[in-house]
């Protein structure tokens, strides 16, 4: 199974950055965000994403904080529909 990440840099100078790749499993998916993170601060640390009532948003999104405390971004890891028969 592939797994997708998608991941979104929050910078309010040049505005978000998206990033997204694919993985052979969830592990390397999360290990790869967690490293993209720590090269914008070293002191990074994830929580899930608590959803506000009535929303919804993709399962198992995280959010990055610095070591500050501020938002520095999101990410997600989900399973790859690519090539998945429908039917």
């Amino acid at each position: 199974m592939k797994v997708v990440l998608i991941l979104v840099l929050f910078n309010l100078q040049s505005g978000s950055e998206v990033i997204t790749a694919e993985f052979d499993d969830m592990a390397a998916c999360s290990n790869a965000a967690k490293r993209t993170f720590q090269g914008v601060d070293s002191g990074v640390e994830t929580r899930p994403l608590v959803p506000l009532e009535g929303t919804s948003v993709i399962e198992g999104t995280m959010i990055a904080y610095g070591a500050e405390g501020q938002e520095m971004g999101m990410y997600s890891c989900s399973p790859s529909s690519t090539g998945a028969e429908n039917g």
